[in-house]
């Protein structure tokens, strides 16, 4: 599930700069409706600015199809915010998002320097208040997907079998190194599958919720009924 949000839906988005070629076709900061709810090019551009710093990549390294498919995920984003009405009680509290905030700090280097921390947050355009809502929105969403899909999600031993002796097993003496016993790795083999089931459930959810709904993209759009792949996670 974390491949679509860390959005993830993780999250999320690449970069688009004011020199966009389609900028002389959006028309007031407007660059999409998802059932008539507007998608400013504001809100685009801050995200994909997260997006591009969360995966410490230089702004102007995005090509064109990865922007194109960064504002498919926002879309796709809005379709999941529009069914979260009563999803409040699902958003971590501000000490949970400063505790996420310390994680992803260390992640960076030198960023436990304040200077350092704020110079790098500046030269994306982007502050650390932005950063830590960016952060609630992610757990959020997470976490309403989590409650929505898990319950539906059941993994058969014989499945937890299946991967360890096909996949895990295998891998580990194309790698020289020592088997593990099944019951050592039974607890993580069940999370990945199940994670892997919420995935394709969450893909055919998204996919529904967009045959559903009036869409329309200022910009040129592949078909909205194909699969945008996740967005890039931060190693997560």
């Amino acid at each position: 599930m974390r491949r679509h949000f860390a959005f993830i839906f993780g999250a999320v988005l690449l970069v688009v700069s004011a020199s966009f070629s389609y900028a002389a076709e959006i028309i007031d900061g407007v660059v999409a409706t998802v059932n008539r709810t507007p998608l400013l090019r504001s809100e685009w551009d801050e995200a994909v600015r997260v997006e591009a710093f969360m995966q410490q990549k230089r702004l102007a390294d995005a090509s064109e199809s990865q922007r194109v498919a960064a504002l498919q995920r926002l879309i796709d984003r809005q379709l999941l915010n529009a069914q979260m009405a009563d999803s409040r009680g699902l958003r971590p509290s501000d000490e949970a998002a400063r505790a996420d905030l310390a994680k992803l700090r260390q992640k960076f280097p030198g960023a436990t320097d304040d200077a350092r921390w704020k110079s790098l947050l500046a030269s994306y355009g982007l502050t650390e208040a932005v950063i830590v809502a960016h952060l609630k929105d992610e757990v959020q969403v997470m976490n309403y997907i989590d409650v929505q899909l898990r319950p539906s999600v059941h993994i058969q031993d014989s499945e937890v079998q299946a991967y360890y002796h096909t996949r895990l097993v295998p891998d580990l003496r194309q790698n020289g190194a020592a088997t593990i016993a099944l019951g050592e790795v039974e607890p993580k083999i069940r999370e990945l599958l199940v994670q892997q089931r919420m995935d394709e459930m969450l893909d055919a959810w998204l996919h529904n919720l967009r045959q559903q709904s009036h869409i329309h993209a200022l910009i040129p759009l592949p078909a909205l009924n194909a699969s945008i792949g996740p967005a890039p996670s931060n190693g997560d």
